[in-house]
């Protein structure tokens, strides 16, 4: 147990000591902050905190939403179907993520629902879109689960 102890000490006086140092003293360290962030000359604004995921998605991918809705079209979902009846679906980003190779956005479909206390989004599908390929995957909510569609010939 001791032995354990004295190489976890060491360790971590080795890792506390590695990179901050700028110079063979211990007493000069780099600045925790760069000069350029703790420059307070200019006059400093609250972020305004929108949420305009939807609007940059649709401006860094113009061709996203046609093919969201050529999907609702050709969907298999008993949902789906039963929104695109009643005209009543829609869809909402819910994010994009970027992978080491691209990058996807994810989708809900749905439509807007009246559960007795108020409006709420009921989701039929949830699918994400490879910004590169443009390939769907759809995700099975029942089995956690996704899997790629294929486009019906």
């Amino acid at each position: 147990m001791k032995q354990v102890f004295f190489v976890l000490s060491l360790s971590l006086f080795a890792f506390c000591h590695s990179t901050n140092v700028t110079s063979k003293s211990d007493t000069i360290v780099s600045p925790a902050v760069p000069g350029s962030i703790s420059d307070t000359s200019w006059a400093q604004h609250p972020a305004i905190l929108i949420d305009s995921s939807y609007f940059e998605i649709n401006n860094q991918f113009p061709w996203l939403a046609d093919t969201i809705r050529s999907y609702i079209q050709l969907s298999t979902n008993e949902m789906t179907k039963l929104y695109i009846k009643d005209s009543s679906i829609v869809f909402m980003y819910d994010g994009y993520e970027k992978t080491n190779t691209g990058g996807y956005v994810s989708v809900r479909l749905g439509a807007d629902s009246y559960n007795g206390e108020g409006t709420v989004f009921s989701t039929a599908e949830v699918i994400s879109v490879d910004i590169l390929s443009r390939e769907i995957t759809l995700y099975d909510i029942a089995t956690d689960s996704s899997y790629l569609w294929v486009r019906p010939q």
